[in-house]
């Protein structure tokens, strides 16, 4: 869930969203709020503020915004529009509807190959509707892949394998889609497991595992190798003879030691705890930045991103004072065709 809140968090923040857009937006959320206020446990409650959190911040939906009332209640509109039909039912579709439906996975397809991708996936959606052919949500996934949008083409994956839990190629499309997102190749070598499985001799999903195990390997290695390289950084940075003396002079200093322990003691006799530490390892930090700012960028050298981090509050005190005093590749999708 996680995953899909801040993708769609991610990608509207990227585009233009209308005042229509913001209200439907709008009344989806003053419809769960009625849903929560009518019969909701405690976890359920948690989620849908966490939903709505999400839904606020990336539509850019402030308090002035909920002045919008619909003129029908959201659900009224979408039943209205569905036949009146609830979610779940499903009518069992004719010979008519099954012949229909192959007709525009096959328009779907060749519109695939000519690369109008958006049709595709509109006949897709048209077949989909008259059968729920887990086929259709496969064919959509590929294509949502190929444009990139990795979070709908996810669903439809697991769509299509809620639908037919032995459908060897929703597995292996799923590991397919997961292996072009960032440190997504965990979840596509099992995915891929899962799809030789069902289809044990399938050599494009054999040969798809090996490369998506070895990706897994390579960043799992770059990882660790970033971590190896910034430990010996931060060592070579400590046994650093103006690090040593800069230490010995701080720690020699009454006055800085007296300044940095009444931080510790936050002001009477008694230890200040986890919050008097952290006020003292500020204070040091500061004190270091004013002595020796060079220090602090090597510090922020020897752990790279870490670094920036942990020299960051020093850095950015020491300079707030400095201006006080002037101023006052991935697998093969080909094993996997339509």
């Amino acid at each position: 869930m996680l995953f899909s809140v801040y993708a769609m968090a991610s990608v509207a923040a990227k585009m233009e969203i209308s005042n229509g857009e913001k209200n439907l937006v709008v009344s989806f959320i003053q419809f769960m709020r009625e849903k929560v206020s009518q019969s909701a446990s405690e976890e359920q409650v948690s989620g849908i503020e966490l939903a709505i959190n999400a839904l606020e911040h990336a539509f850019g939906i402030i308090d002035v915004d909920y002045a919008f009332q619909a003129s029908k209640p959201l659900l009224n509109v979408f039943l209205e529009a569905e036949n009146g039909s609830e979610m779940g039912e499903y009518k069992v579709p004719t010979a008519g509807d099954l012949l229909a439906a192959n007709n525009l996975k096959e328009e779907g397809n060749e519109l695939v190959k000519s690369n109008k991708l958006d049709e595709a996936i509109s006949k897709y959606g048209e077949a989909i509707k008259l059968v729920r052919d887990p086929v259709f949500f496969c064919n959509r996934a590929a294509v949502y892949c190929r444009l990139e949008q990795f979070d709908l083409a996810i669903q439809d994956c697991r769509t299509a394998i809620a639908l037919n839990p032995k459908y060897a190629k929703a597995y292996a499309r799923l590991g397919l889609v997961f292996s072009s997102i960032p440190n997504g190749f965990a979840q596509s070598v099992e995915a891929y497991q899962q799809a030789l499985e069902l289809d044990p001799d399938n050599d494009g999903y054999k040969k798809n595992l090996e490369v998506v195990k070895e990706k897994l390997q390579e960043s799992q290695s770059v990882a660790a190798n970033q971590g190896n390289t910034q430990s010996a950084g931060f060592a070579s940075f400590l046994n650093n003879p103006a690090m040593i003396r800069m230490t010995t002079q701080i720690f020699s200093d009454p006055s800085i030691m007296s300044e940095v322990m009444g931080n510790f003691t936050a002001g009477n006799d008694a230890p200040g705890g986890l919050d008097g530490l952290l006020r003292a390892g500020q204070q040091m930090a500061e004190r270091m930045g004013e002595l020796h700012p060079e220090m602090i960028e090597q510090l922020r050298g020897a752990l790279g991103g870490l670094g920036a981090q942990v020299a960051g509050a020093a850095a950015s005190q020491t300079d707030g004072q400095q201006e006080e005093r002037h101023d006052n590749e991935g697998p093969n999708e080909s094993a996997d065709k339509k």
